[in-house]
């Protein structure tokens, strides 16, 4: 009973506690344009995510229907109010354009007679971005300015050939930057490059989705921007599809409840940070979980990118409930009756990669077959990749295919019906990439992230005469890894990280 009483007075104690986090937003709103279409929705969109934001906790600096010297003085103002905030958020709703990969916010009163006009009438997105990096621990940045924009037409018509191929539709993709802080989450109304839809309602699909989800109790704004992801996809007939660049440290919560106060005592884990004010920021997770969505999001790229069905059952595999498992499914289907009605493919092929006749299946790999392939180091070492990614361990890859290697060939052979020999033939090699395409572009951008951060030590280590000599002996054992049959389990492969990306391909 006495406990109760504690953890009932403890609850009282840290709902009644002053806010401790700083949070600052910058809303604005632009429909009444003077010189292009008017747009029903943007003040609307503003307004009520204003009063949303101001519940949450937020300070909010708002603008509506703003001219350029307005718009300015809003963003100062933000700019000046986000200096050390643990979230710094931006939603802007309005007409948009991108020009050459470069975003810009239009101001009502924006005429866009000339190229000229861009740097004096429009507010430039990264400009903003910038003024939201300033010690700021959390950046948020919505956008709902996807719309069709006739001034980004009609400017196009006045400038020169070259240049007017640069006017894109909706907004470019904006690429996260590193700030020091704990991250950042950019998410479009729709997917770089496409148009939004305004809607019938009082508010656009996107911001309704986004005011529907963004205050849930206890859900992490990853979650909250998959449930509108889904929302905006379902309600627009797949029209619609948003799109969310986000790279975090830890959870991002805009609504922790006393819920979680609760369960934390009662198990004895009391956290004096569940105040939904006082932790902005939930404790850092490891690496391979706080990267996931990003992880998700270039596996499903790279899905997009090939378009085969092998690719969208690779993503299933990978996450069987992700963001685009629905829109993944949908699209298998698609390529499945398509086969069907065209007789182009069996239909089985998508999951088993290209037809192999059976001549090339019978066709036995040897060292001369392997030759003719004209691999040189780097290509094998992709090979050992694909097949660690296959689920057939090579070892740390390094592009001499020993004994591990060869063993490794033999069983993805056995496999996949064809003469286990342990060499390559030029239809073999086909099938490996066919099956591995996704996973292999997913590990190689881990790999670049990986070369990044050494790169990254070694630029801030001491001299050359200060480090400690490298041990011969290492070296020759991680070289000879391959020949010896030692080597490492494909998880180890990858960092412990890979394994986040492609789950249950890898086994």
């Amino acid at each position: 009973m006495f406990r109760k009483l504690l953890v009932v007075l403890s609850i009282l104690l840290v709902s009644s506690a002053p806010a401790l986090a700083k949070r600052v937003a910058l809303v604005i709103g632009n429909s009444n344009y003077a010189n292009t279409v008017v747009l029903p929705n943007p003040v609307n969109d503003a307004t009520a995510m204003t009063t949303k934001l101001r519940n949450l906790g937020f300070e909010v600096v708002a603008g509506y229907d703003l001219n350029l010297r307005d718009m300015r003085k809003t963003v100062a103002q933000f700019a000046r109010s986000a200096k050390g905030a643990d979230i710094a958020l931006l939603f802007y709703a309005g007409h948009g354009m991108q020009i050459g990969g470069q975003n810009y916010l239009v101001p009502v009163d924006a005429r866009l007679q000339d190229e000229t006009d861009l740097d004096f009438e429009t507010m430039q997105m990264d400009f903003i971005l910038r003024q939201m990096t300033n010690d700021v621990k959390v950046q948020l940045v919505f956008l709902d300015a996807c719309r069709d924009n006739p001034l980004a037409r009609s400017l196009a018509r006045r400038m020169s050939p070259s240049r007017s191929a640069t006017v894109g539709q909706g907004l470019a993709e904006i690429k996260l930057v590193e700030t020091g802080g704990s991250g950042s989450v950019i998410a479009f109304s729709t997917s770089p490059g496409d148009v939004a839809l305004d809607g019938d309602g009082q508010n656009s699909p996107f911001t309704a989705a986004l005011l529907k989800h963004i205050d849930e109790p206890n859900a992490s704004i990853q979650t909250v921007m998959t449930r509108v992801t889904g929302d905006v996809y379902n309600q627009t007939d797949r029209r619609q599809r948003p799109w969310v660049n986000a790279s975090l440290i830890g959870e991002v919560f805009l609504n922790k409840t006393a819920n979680q106060q609760v369960a934390s005592l009662e198990s004895g884990t009391a956290d004096t940070q569940t105040n939904a004010a006082a932790a902005p920021v939930a404790p850092a997770v490891p690496a391979t979980a706080a990267l996931a969505w990003e992880r998700e999001k270039a596996v499903w790229d790279a899905a997009e990118g090939t378009g085969s069905r092998a690719a969208y059952e690779a993503y299933l595999r990978a996450y069987p409930t992700g963001t685009f498992a629905e829109i993944a499914r949908e699209k298998i289907t698609k390529i499945t009756r398509s086969a069907e009605a065209t007789k182009d493919a069996a239909p089985t092929q998508g999951t088993s990669g290209p037809q192999i006749s059976a001549a090339d299946r019978q066709l036995e790999g040897n060292e001369q077959t392997e030759a003719q392939l004209g691999w040189g180091r780097s290509t094998r070492r992709e090979v050992q990749a694909r097949l660690n990614l296959a689920g057939f361990n090579t070892g740390h890859p390094d592009g001499v295919h020993g004994p591990m290697t060869r063993r490794a060939v033999t069983a993805w052979q056995t496999a996949n019906d064809f003469v286990p020999t342990g060499y390559f033939t030029a239809p073999q090699y086909k099938l490996l990439s066919s099956q591995t395409q996704v996973q292999y572009v997913a590990w190689l951008q881990e790999e670049q992230r990986r070369i990044a951060a050494q790169r990254r030590v070694v630029s801030r280590s001491s001299t050359p005469q200060n480090n400690p000599p490298r041990n011969r002996n290492t070296n020759q054992n991680t070289n000879n890894n391959n020949n010896n049959g030692g080597g490492q389990v494909p998880a180890a492969l990858l960092g412990g990280v890979i394994g986040g990306i492609i789950g249950g391909a890898i086994r």
